[in-house]
Formats: C-alpha cells, structure tokens, sequence
C-alpha cells in the first residue's frame, strides 16, 4: 500500500504509513475555513494611523497567539487524521462537515477570551491591574468557548472511532491501532476537560468560576498516562549475537 514513514511532523511518522497522499476536496475545504477562522481573529483590527494605535494594537498580541495556538492546534489534529487514514466515506464527510461549521462559531467566543487577555495583560504592564470583564461575563464566556472546545473535539472523537472501526479495511498494523486507538483517547480528554470546565464553571459559586479554566492544565497528564497506557514505545528489536 503506498505510504510515507518519516519522521517529519508534517511529512510523517515512524510508526504510522501515511495513506493520505495529495489533499482531497474536503481537505481543501477545511484548509479555507481554517484560513477564515483565521481571518476573524484580526479583521476587526483597523490599520493603525498613529504610532499610539499601533502600540496598543501590538498589546492584542498576547489574546491572538493563545487563540492561533488552538487553532493550529485543531488543524494539526485534523491534518494528522486525513493523512494516517485518507478516509472518503460519507459518514467521514459528514463529521468534517459538522467539525467545520462548530470552528467557525468557536471562534468568536475564542476571540472575545483573547482579546479581554490582552487588554487585562496591558493593564497589568500599565501598573493598575483591571479585570476586563464582570464575573458574571467571565463564566459565560468561559462557558461558551469550552462548549466549543469540546463540541470540536468531540467531531474529532468520532472521527478516531471511525477510523477504530475501520481498522481491518484500512489494514491497520497492530502498532497502528494502538496509535489509533490513543489518537481516540487523545480527543475524549479534549472532551472531557472542555465538558469539565462548563460543568464546573456552571455549579461552582460565581467568585471561583472563572477559575475552573485551570482545570485545562489537566489535559498534558492525562495525555501523558494514555500514552503510557494505550501506546507504549515498542521496545527495539534485540541486536543479533546479543
């Protein structure tokens, strides 16, 4: 079957054959969307016409590189997925039809998150720290945006069960579908931490909501223990003669 194994991030992975090859139609598709959610985050940005307006402008800096960062982080998974199983089937259209449309509103809570970051980390810069918003409006945004979160890696889960249970067709190795079923796991914690942080958001006293987006810093361990769980390092081949 043809394939890549390297070990370049964008270009393959040492355990894994890459069935994807040129980008589909789909992929397309979702590479524009991804462009335009993009786009959202800075087009309400004016040019600026004074040396003022630009410095406050670099102040939204901090706000945009924590929200480009998620979005890469969701093309990438995407990007990952269509390449280890170049999956074309109706029901995978579909998912990616739904990931799609749930990008374009997750992005404007993110983009309101990013830009009430920037102005409170100015305000630290400026010596009178300020929060930029009420609680009240700090938990419903909170909310909004780890909906979001969660609802697009959850299109993402049922991408990996797809795949799961597609295993034999896609003749998946034994070490690929340890990879694949991690890659599920991996997408059930975005999840579940993004249905965490609403759930405790939602219950915990108006004060302390804001603070369940702490509970994100939980998403590295637990990727870390279904790594260890679920896809082990294989150990190397024993050296002949030893």
């Amino acid at each position: 079957m043809a394939g890549v194994r390297t070990l370049h991030p964008l270009k393959g992975e040492r355990d894994f054959l890459w069935r994807g090859g040129n980008p589909t139609r789909v992929e397309a598709l979702t590479d524009m969307v991804f462009a335009f959610a993009l786009t959202l985050l800075v087009v309400s940005n004016a040019p600026p016409s004074t040396f003022a307006e630009l410095t406050d402008l670099l102040w939204g800096f901090p706000g945009f590189a924590a929200a480009f960062a998620i979005l890469l982080l969701i093309w990438h998974s995407h990007y990952i997925f269509f390449r280890r199983f170049a999956l074309q089937d109706g029901w995978t259209t579909t998912l990616n039809a739904a990931l799609l449309f749930l990008i374009l509103f997750f992005v404007y809570p993110l983009k309101y998150l990013a830009t009430m970051l920037s102005a409170f980390v100015a305000s630290l810069a400026a010596g009178a720290p300020e929060a930029p918003f009420s609680m009240e409006e700090a938990r419903s945004a909170l909310m909004m945006m780890s909906g979001g979160y969660a609802l697009v890696f959850a299109m993402f889960a049922a991408l990996y069960a797809h795949a799961v249970a597609n295993a034999d067709r896609l003749e998946l190795s034994p070490r690929e579908r340890q990879l694949t079923r991690f890659g599920l796991w991996q997408q059930l914690v975005h999840v579940t931490i993004g249905g965490a942080v609403v759930a405790a958001a939602a219950v915990l006293p108006l004060f302390w909501a804001p603070f369940a987006g702490f509970l994100y810093f939980f998403i590295g361990p637990l990727m870390f223990v279904g790594g260890v769980v679920l896809a082990p390092d294989p150990k190397p081949a024993p050296t002949p003669g030893m």
